[in-house]
């Protein structure tokens, strides 16, 4: 007794208790100095019979096993000693081993061990730091992840079967695996955000696995696919879905538009800026007369002044007019009246805009048709080459208005993809990283683990 508390050392005291078949026994004296709890089998030949031909069966044998369990504190190792009986089948000669009611499938923890590491695995943390703070090999640590992963996909897919499950809005998408251009692929149902597949590339021999490895009556009631211009999704949605339109993503169009012309004709304006500056000051050093060196000084000046604007403008012009306050509307409107080919630039991206808000299939498919023709009419080389590549995916761009839907769902489930590669530090086993994934994709009820 201390300060009015109870101090209880568990090491200090003798417990034993019988319950359920099985006797718990605390030890002192155990050759593995961190095994402190013994559970010993109280169940006889009586309580089994053979699997195969139910007999009867007789004890033929003994085993022991230390079990790791949850420690009481960081970095420390806690055993626990099962000591169980083997049987054999008194007609057909079969063996058996007593079960171990509370480890872990496939691994030497407990259940309440593989539990902590599982909810630790879903706050993100790292397989090497629940290693080191339980005291447990990452290779077990993989093994229970796997399990809970496997199980809690069978239940989830077994589940979408008894419901005559088929998906009717998908997005594809490609992510970054590596540095160095490597990519995967993800399938996601945009009603429900799992994840159909991931696979390994971006090509079409890489994508088609996708429609190989599920049975394609799952795609009978499929209604669009939101995607990027990826050639390869396109073409394997028209040959093995013909009748699916295809929508393209509003956002990779607008963001295209945006690095490809905005950004190429932003920086060939303010590019002009600067060689004329310079031309100014070469001006000043070749001339004598005073006057004409202080005029060409100030426009030179002037045109340093323009070239820097530009090229902090980039978001200014990008920006929606609603987002912009009075300030950054005067300096819009100053860039625009002084810059031609950056106006035309930014009435076709406001005019990009309006077309992915219609309703209406044919009067959109009537404005992207004159939209990029008037593109291609425009004599500016960034967005004539623009339209040029836009010119076949018309029907594609006009489908937004029969479905609005887009790939912003799988976009931001990318995310939660690097931040499990950031955890891992990359993987070598790309289908354990896959799995992982549509794991992480589930509906809470399947993703969090359960106790057996």
């Amino acid at each position: 007794m201390h300060g009015g508390r109870i101090m209880l050392f568990y090491y200090h005291n003798e417990i034993t208790f019988n319950c359920q078949y099985y006797r718990t026994e605390n030890i002192t004296n155990h050759p593995n100095p961190h095994c402190h709890t013994r559970v010993t089998s109280l169940r006889t030949a009586r309580d089994f019979s053979c699997p195969h031909c139910h007999s009867r069966m007789y004890s033929y044998g003994a085993f022991s096993v230390l079990i790791k369990d949850f420690p009481d504190l960081p970095k420390q190792k806690k055993y626990i000693e099962f000591s169980g009986h083997r049987f054999r089948c008194t007609s057909c000669g079969e063996t058996i081993t007593e079960d171990i009611p509370c480890q872990c499938p496939f691994t030497r923890v407990t259940w309440d061990m593989a539990l902590w590491i599982i909810h630790l695995l879903k706050c993100h943390t790292s397989i090497s730091a629940i290693s080191a703070m339980l005291s447990v090999h990452w290779s077990a640590i993989q093994k229970i992840q796997k399990h809970i992963i496997n199980k809690a996909l069978a239940a989830f897919e077994t589940c979408l079967k008894k419901s005559n499950y088929r998906p009717r809005y998908l997005a594809v998408d490609e992510f970054a695996i590596h540095k160095g251009h490597r990519y995967a692929t993800c399938v996601m149902d945009l009603e429900t955000g799992f994840i159909l597949w991931a696979g390994l590339g971006r090509s079409m021999a890489d994508f088609e696995h996708f429609f190989k490895s599920i049975d394609l009556s799952l795609l009978s009631r499929l209604k669009a696919v939101a995607m990027d211009m990826n050639a390869s999704f396109n073409r394997l949605f028209q040959k093995y879905c013909p009748k699916v339109p295809i929508v393209y993503d509003w956002y990779h169009m607008q963001a295209q538009f945006g690095r490809d012309v905005m950004g190429a004709v932003r920086l060939e304006e303010a590019q002009k800026h600067r060689q004329e500056a310079e031309a100014l000051k070469k001006y000043t050093k070749e001339t004598n007369n005073p006057e004409l060196q202080k005029m060409a000084r100030e426009k030179s000046h002037e045109e340093r002044k323009l070239y820097t604007e530009l090229k902090k403008s980039r978001w200014i012009l990008l920006k929606k007019d609603d987002h912009l306050n009075e300030r950054q509307k005067t300096h819009l409107l100053d860039i625009l009246s002084e810059h031609r080919d950056l106006a035309i630039c930014y009435a076709m991206k406001q005019e990009m805009t309006r077309l992915f808000t219609l309703t209406d299939y044919e009067e959109a498919l009537a404005g992207w048709t004159k939209w990029i023709q008037a593109g291609l009419e425009s004599g500016i080389p960034a967005l004539v080459k623009f339209a040029r590549q836009k010119q076949k995916r018309i029907k594609g761009l006009a489908a937004h208005a029969l479905y609005p839907i887009n790939t912003g769902k799988l976009e931001g489930f990318n995310n939660k993809i690097k931040v499990l590669k950031r955890i891992g530090y990359g993987y070598r086993n790309m289908d354990y990283f896959f799995t992982l994934i549509r794991f992480n994709s589930l509906p809470v009820d399947y993703s969090s683990p359960k106790i057996p």
